[in-house]
């Protein structure tokens, strides 16, 4: 870019501004302490997983590998449910999404218990009774480890295949090697790290600026909001979409996702599993509460002098905001950004090692241990090749984050992905779980169509180049090169900035001039609030899958007969109340018959 080349290299200091650092454009040069930390992050890991290989039950079967045994404590796996949920594309992401649009995504775990709650009762014990240790997974690794290197690769000297390779060999090595019981003492060991990360971005905050000083800043500059009761479902934030994207983003975590089902079928029975899963709730909430007040306290210090607008640009998006606050404020204290980033690179772990093992689990039970079965492969072999199929997946996801660069903004992206295919496949084992009407072939036709919806929506979106309303950003306070700009057009200026921020449709009058522009035509679904795509993706997967499945029922005369198993309890309950009616009332005149054959024989006995 012109602006890019013709600053490079300028590292001067800001006058004027209380909380601005100097913001250069070179790369900040990580220290050996922060290096020393991060091999010793990976090393642990590592070690985790070869202290599993070797002892308890060695993974010799595929229980073992899978499920841990089902004989896992209630505190590893709660921080496991805690650690997976939560990405490095949420530990970046959302501080981004709070500078940029506000705090209104810490509303939206307001109703995340009330989704847990429901799976709990509604979904997880179909998965007990089944006694299967699949659902299903998708793709979506490939995300969690690039995005969050690409930003930190922008802001320091560790390049994007660094962190990848490292990330994913290691990720790779210990899930191989020590199966689920590894991946779920290495998630509460990264839990830990990404605690410990967070709060030393928080404090170190809170110390600079002022504890009251960072929400009065944020009130002020409306990051600190309530949302509105607006109808409209192009707003991105509303009460509306965020209560009900909450609640079903988080019943499709706990009733339809392999990843957090595989974690509460590893204790052996349902009462430890909810409790893991409602100590999870807490952890969660809190973890996302710490993070949005991140987001709040670099605000708080960028606010008069933005990054992403300041004439020397030191960094080109808002999910760079996070890395570049970490090497700029924790810069001097030796070792600390280096913690900071072992947060970053543990929840980049526990994302991927979580799906690594679910993928090798659905591929396993699903697909290949029927055949092995029936070629008579002992359990040994069984256990062998779901080990092989783990280290298969591990590279094809390192080899899969050179597409993970499609989308934007990284919190927008991960829900985004997260609701194209969730909603439409909550909507399939909902209709399975809670109606005895749905086949095969209905629900199939409602999952893709739900699919489809989906996905033409995203997609759409995307090639139509709608970019979100950000909230002002100002560079008044940031010290500028008049001699520079004298020799820059307005309007070049500004059209370079606004491609070298492509997360931006608007900036602050303070720091760009505008230019005015005929806004083009855009289809009215790709305005859409991304918030509503899961539940769209829900409504279209239940409605045509159900109304699908009568149909089909009625063409073809045949009706699903559903064992009561695969049904939940509520249901189940209901229809085993009518049911056990119906059946005292046909086996009552046989039941007195008996009784009369009794009389009549005792009778005849004593009369004999």
């Amino acid at each position: 870019m012109l602006l890019n080349r013709i600053l490079k290299g300028k590292n001067e200091r800001n006058q004027g501004c209380t909380f601005c650092l100097e913001m250069g454009s070179e790369k900040a040069v990580l220290s050996a302490a922060d290096y020393i930390l991060f091999i010793l992050m990976l090393l642990v890991s590592a070690g985790i997983g070869l202290y599993f290989k070797f002892s308890g039950g060695k993974q010799s079967t595929t229980n073992e590998f899978l499920l841990a045994g089902k004989n896992m404590p209630i505190l590893p796996v709660a921080f496991s449910i805690m650690a997976s949920f939560i990405s490095a594309v949420s530990v970046i992401g959302i501080p981004a999404e709070v500078y940029m649009f506000g705090i209104y995504v810490v509303y939206y775990y307001v109703s995340y218990p009330i989704g847990a709650v429901i799976a709990s009762y509604v979904c997880l014990p179909v998965f007990f009774k089944s006694g299967e240790c699949t659902v299903y997974e998708m793709l979506y690794m490939a995300v969690a480890l690039y995005a969050p290197a690409l930003a930190l690769s922008a802001v320091t000297n560790m390049s994007i295949w660094t962190s990848v390779i490292s990330v994913g060999v290691v990720c790779t090595f210990y899930c191989t090697l020590g199966g689920m019981k590894a991946v779920l003492w290495t998630d509460l060991f990264q839990a830990m790290l990404m605690f410990i990360g967070i709060f030393a971005i928080i404090i170190k905050g809170f110390s600079d600026i002022g504890f009251s000083e960072v929400f009065r800043i944020g009130y002020e500059e409306d990051r600190i909001a309530i949302p509105t009761l607006s109808p409209s479902l192009t707003e991105r934030y509303t009460v509306w979409n965020l209560l009900i994207q909450g609640s079903i983003f988080s019943l499709m975590n706990f009733g339809a996702n392999q990843i957090q089902i595989q974690r509460l079928l590893t204790l052996k029975n349902i009462s430890r599993s909810r409790m893991a899963l409602y100590l999870s709730i807490p952890l969660n909430v809190f973890f996302y509460i710490l993070v949005c007040v991140a987001g709040l306290v670099i605000y708080a210090h960028f606010y008069k002098c933005d990054p992403l607008t300041a004439p020397n640009k030191p960094i080109s998006a808002a999910d760079q905001l996070l890395p570049f606050y970490i090497i700029k404020v924790l810069g001097g204290l030796s070792g600390l950004p280096g913690l900071c980033i072992c947060g970053v690179f543990g929840a980049m772990l526990s994302t991927v090692s979580s799906g690594l093992n679910s993928l090798s689990a659905v591929t396993m039970q699903d697909l290949v241990r029927p055949l092995l079965e029936s070629r008579g492969y002992s359990e040994k072999t069984m256990a062998f090749t779901a080990k092989a199929l783990t280290l298969f997946y591990g590279v094809l996801c390192i080899l899969m984050t050179v597409l993970a660069n499609v989308f934007g903004n990284l919190n927008q992206a991960a829900t985004t992905v997260w609701a194209m295919c969730g909603g439409p496949v909550l909507a399939i084992f909902l209709l399975g779980m809670l109606t005895t009407r749905t086949n095969e072939k209905g629900a199939l036709i409602g999952l893709v169509l739900g699919l489809c919806t989906t996905g033409w929506i995203t997609f759409g979106t995307l090639a139509s180049g709608v970019r979100p309303k950000i909230l002002p950003l100002s560079s008044e306070n940031c010290q500028a090169n008049s001699t520079l700009f004298s020799q820059i057009s307005s309007s070049t200026l500004n059209s370079t900035l606004m491609a070298m921020l492509p997360e931006t449709s608007t900036l602050s009058t303070t720091s760009v001039p505008q230019i005015n522009t005929e806004t083009p035509y855009i289809f009215p679904l790709y305005r859409i609030s991304y918030m509503w795509y899961a539940t769209l993706g829900l409504l279209v997967g239940v409605t045509v899958g159900y109304i699908s499945s009568i149909i089909i029922s009625r063409i073809t005369g045949e009706y699903p007969d559903v064992s009561e198993e695969f049904l939940s309890p509520i249901l189940s309950q209901f229809y085993g109340n009518k049911k056990g009616l119906k059946r005292k009332e046909l086996e009552m005149p046989g039941q007195e018959e008996a009784e009369h054959l009794t009389n009549v024989s005792s009778i005849h006995n004593s009369t004999v």
